[in-house]
């Protein structure tokens, strides 16, 4: 039996967006899948199963999403039975011209820039983008209402977690871990609350922080001044990128999860990702009090803290003197109510459901 030829159209590189990985990890099964995306020169990552395209992003900002464009079009004419466009500006283009192509608009964020006038505007093209596709995904409920979307048409595609680690953590050492963007997020703030903690209890219990992620040079050389100002180089790690398939080493050797999120009216709508991702591998969380994660977060599973550096030296001073309360196995045991295998699954079924409609 010939599976479903279905697209996946990104401007993440493969392995390197955790919703588009599983996407495929739980989809290769039941589709044959290609995925299209820029060419980071990050490591490459493959899956069986899956075709990935990549496309060069040398030259200036208008020749590479020209290239990306023509190369994401040459790709459309193969006629797939489905696609996912995982929302970039101007990908509304490509409805236009293969309108009688099945595509899903999948959006897994709000602009998070911090003007507000850029905010807004970016938004609103994605809501206008939006209209011109009779199927579109969102990551929450809570993120239609804030984009003004009607519920109509409306696919809830939440995030999922499965566990990176299995393993049993203890607490008789802090081993902080950050994964995520460094874009916007003010990680800073974090070291400095380090900081301050570190110099201060070195005596009474080991600690180390580890920083997995990548954004511009600046924001990696910015945190690297402060670890070097601070005399911490010898318990900071700042690693850059790493591939999803590759966190496993950290997520084994690390105790605690950090999920730092400013408190802004744009964050706020955004489900944590990490969160979840900390707490399915038994690792209590220390986490800024949003909206996403204080519906989360308890006195079990971790700390809520406010957004500034001492309330996050605050959070490692709560935990180091409650640390012998929190159990790992309990708190995965606790977190499992949402597995990307199950979130996935679903998905297919959706796209399946399309598939066979005779709705464009």
């Amino acid at each position: 039996m010939n599976q479903n030829r279905f697209l996946i159209i990104s401007q993440n590189q493969f392995g390197y967006h955790t919703d588009t990985y599983y996407y495929c990890r739980y989809l290769q099964k039941s589709f044959d899948i290609s995925y299209i995306c820029w060419d980071y020169n990050y490591k490459k990552i493959s899956m069986d199963g899956i075709k990935v395209i990549y496309i060069s992003r040398r030259g200036n900002i208008a020749l590479r999403n020209l290239r990306f464009l023509f190369r994401v079009i040459k790709e459309l004419k193969n006629e797939y039975d489905f696609h996912i466009i995982k929302y970039f500006r101007g990908c509304s283009f490509l409805k236009v011209l293969f309108y009688r192509q099945k595509f899903l608009f999948d959006i897994r964020t709000a602009s998070v820039k911090k003007n507000k006038k850029a905010r807004s505007l970016y938004n609103l093209i994605m809501l206008l983008e939006a209209k011109f596709f009779k199927h579109v995904s969102v990551i929450s409920n809570h993120l239609v209402e804030k984009l003004g979307f009607s519920k109509k048409n409306i696919y809830i595609l939440p995030l999922g977690a499965d566990a990176i680690s299995n393993t049993q953590k203890t607490f008789n050492i802090m081993k902080l871990l950050y994964v995520g963007t460094l874009e916007n997020r003010d990680i800073d703030q974090t070291l400095k609350g380090f900081s301050r903690f570190y110099h201060e209890y070195k005596n009474e219990i080991k600690i180390i922080y580890t920083i997995v992620g990548g954004g511009d040079n600046n924001n990696e050389n910015e945190l690297k001044k402060i670890v070097t100002q601070n005399k911490i180089n010898s318990v900071v790690d700042i690693t850059g990128p790493i591939a999803h398939n590759k966190l496993k080493f950290f997520f084994d050797s690390h105790n605690i999860g950090v999920s730092y999120i400013p408190k802004t009216e744009y964050f706020d709508a955004q489900p944590p990702t990490k969160t979840f991702e900390y707490l399915v591998s038994g690792m209590p969380v220390i986490a800024t009090n949003t909206s996403g994660n204080k519906a989360i977060i308890t006195d079990e599973n971790g700390i809520l803290t406010n957004d500034t550096s001492d309330a996050f030296y605050n959070g490692l001073v709560r935990f180091y003197e409650n640390r012998e309360n929190y159990l790992s196995s309990h708190i995965r045991l606790n977190s499992m109510q949402y597995t990307w295998e199950k979130i996935v699954d679903d998905l297919k079924e959706h796209i399946l459901k399309i598939i066979k409609s005779n709705m464009d």
